[in-house]
């Protein structure tokens, strides 16, 4: 994230007021800092979208899993139709497989658990970080507009100066020195 930029006090001033050229430079630097934030929060907030359906994508393939499973586990082999030793074999395979299912469904639930929680942990990351963003440009377009007026009221105070100049220039009065 890029530092604020530093906004001038004043700018230069020429024969009519302030060098309009130098203002209009100012002002598109700092048109072009806030748009650069405001593509920062944006692509924050599509990250935070992309995690969000990869999580929601990760969930519904984790059930289409479990369901997988529980139809292999509810049609397991009858052992009446076969003979002893091959009975001991496929009690031995279920018990194996029933084993086999227990690990998966936990390995499966410790998956989804860690990406629930960074899912969850980069949404608020990306959040707070486009959250900030935008309090950032929030406050630089305050900063802005602050000078636009300051500048706006000097730009009126410098026009009824030399309207009261050439006022006096046109009524011939002499002009006194200033120190």
């Amino acid at each position: 994230m890029t530092a604020p930029l530093p906004l001038p006090e004043s700018f230069a001033l020429t024969f009519r007021g302030y060098d309009r050229e130098q203002v209009d430079e100012r002002m598109e630097e700092l048109l072009a800092e806030i748009r650069l934030v405001t593509a920062d929060r944006d692509a924050a907030v599509a990250e935070a979208e992309n995690l969000t359906r990869e999580l929601e994508r990760t969930r519904s393939e984790n059930a289409e899993l479990r369901a997988r499973i529980d139809r292999l586990c509810r049609a397991p082999a009858d052992p009446a139709a076969v003979g002893d030793r091959v009975r001991q074999v496929l009690d031995l395979a279920n018990t194996e497989a029933a084993e086999i299912v227990t690990t998966a469904r936990r390995r499966a639930d410790a998956i989804v658990r860690e990406a629930d929680e960074t899912a969850r942990r980069r949404d608020a990351d990306a959040r707070a970080h486009a959250y900030r963003i935008v309090d950032e440009a929030r406050q630089r377009a305050d900063r802005i507009a602050a000078v636009e007026r300051r500048t706006a009221a000097r730009l009126a105070e410098i026009d009824a100066f030399l309207a009261d100049a050439e006022t006096l220039l046109a009524e011939g009065t002499p002009l006194r020195a200033v120190a």
